[in-house]
């Protein structure tokens, strides 16, 4: 019933006062997690650059329907809630940016129903191959997940010196490979809560290292626990 408590009507209504009072004010407005088709009638389809309000969607928005509630129950509640599949597919068509939304509950704080199970779920370390899964399906091009996932983000928040592969940049880097299949279980399941509602889905990329600030954190399984992130700096007017 979570679809129901947290309805489209409700993310519309929200999201339309925003936008207004940030026109009215000349405010800049980001909205995180937009769900809804008719969300995205309050945005324009300009240059990101050349919008003063943006829109983020997560993946669990692109990938899941309310139709899955039927199999996976909480494990994909989430606040917004899990929209129908014209929602999910107005939302693959055009949004500035993509975003996770990590949130690794223990399954025994998902349980209890749509008024009582804690909302979010653990998508972090399956975000990337579930967005190049949907570009081998054709559903948007392997440089448009690059750009919403990587460039974007950086320009909107003017991140410096992250996001591209540019020389003077920090080299935040992941090694994928095509033609890799794998299964989501308890043993690939890498977040400390021990679950995904991912479970039993074979992907067919493979992340296979990556680096932060130049320093490889993982190799084939193996993480550098004594890896440590940096403060992030901003180029703001």
């Amino acid at each position: 019933f979570h679809p129901e408590i947290r309805d489209a009507e409700a993310c519309y209504r929200s999201s339309s006062l925003a936008v207004r009072l940030a026109k009215e004010t000349g405010a800049r407005l980001h909205i995180a997690h937009v769900s809804t088709a008719r969300e995205l009638e309050l945005f324009s389809s300009a240059p990101m650059e050349q919008k003063a309000i943006t829109a983020e969607a997560c993946v669990a928005h692109l990938y899941f329907t309310q139709d899955d509630y039927a199999t996976l129950g909480t494990r994909i509640k989430c606040n917004p809630a899990i929209k129908t599949a014209q929602d999910r597919k107005a939302l693959r068509g055009r949004i500035d940016v993509i975003a996770t939304d990590h949130a690794p509950h223990l399954l025994k704080e998902k349980e209890g129903g749509a008024l009582k199970a804690v909302s979010g779920m653990p998508m972090l370390q399956f975000s990337l191959v579930t967005m190049l899964e949907m570009a081998d399906a054709g559903i948007l091009r392997p440089e448009d997940v690059v750009e919403k996932m990587c460039h974007a983000p950086a320009r909107l928040f003017a991140i410096e010196g992250r996001g591209y592969i540019r020389p003077g940049y920090q080299a935040d880097l992941v090694l994928v490979r095509p033609n890799s299949p794998w299964t989501v279980d308890s043993n690939t399941i890498l977040s400390k809560c021990g679950w995904s509602p991912l479970e039993g889905h074979t992907f067919q990329w493979r992340v296979e290292r990556t680096f932060v600030n130049g320093r490889q954190v993982y190799n084939h399984g193996q993480i550098d626990d004594d890896c440590r992130g940096q403060a992030l700096r901003f180029q703001r007017n």
